[in-house]
């Protein structure tokens, strides 16, 4: 269903080695997205050009500049830009009070980068991108419901009408 379509996904990792995992994880599994990847928090929030499908980013973004905006701080800007955009973090940190943070200010899910991470991350993603069809299918439907509804009123009132000329 929602691997007809084109779909765009969001990575933010400052690991090299596990942005390239992620990137080729995605790719495999879902060949019709189009995976962008930023080594920052501040990078990403500049590169993001139309609203992404999804964005998995990690909690500590501070291996390339020690300065950056942690994953909670991305999040922040990322639900003022995008509210609608599910985020899905994917970090080292165990800490549960971390987990709900993320949570607390949006984040779909958070995912301990372990060895059922990737199992858990294609779980969600399948989740998300099904149920942004859905939505995206229920537009469409509404959409012709109300042309529908349109048209039959036209031709009943051109019926009425009919009738009282004829």
């Amino acid at each position: 269903m929602y691997t007809d379509k084109k779909f765009k996904i969001v990575l933010i990792d400052d690991d090299p080695s596990m942005m390239v995992m992620l990137k080729d994880f995605i790719t495999e599994k879902y060949t019709r997205a189009d995976v962008a990847v930023f080594k920052t928090g501040e990078e990403a929030l500049s590169g993001i050009f139309t609203m992404p499908e999804v964005i998995v980013l990690d909690y500590h973004l501070d291996s390339v500049e020690p300065d950056a905006l942690n994953g909670l701080q991305i999040l922040k800007n990322v639900k003022d830009l995008y509210p609608e955009t599910p985020v899905i973090f994917l970090s080292v940190e165990e800490k549960p009070e971390v987990a709900m943070n993320t949570i607390n200010y949006g984040a779909y899910d958070y995912i301990v980068k372990n060895e059922n991470a990737f199992h858990r991350l294609e779980i969600l993603l399948a989740n998300i991108l099904t149920q942004s069809e859905l939505k995206r299918n229920l537009s469409s439907q509404k959409f012709f419901n109300r042309l529908l509804a349109i048209l039959l009123i036209a031709v009943v009132i051109g019926f009425v009408i009919f009738k009282m000329l004829g």
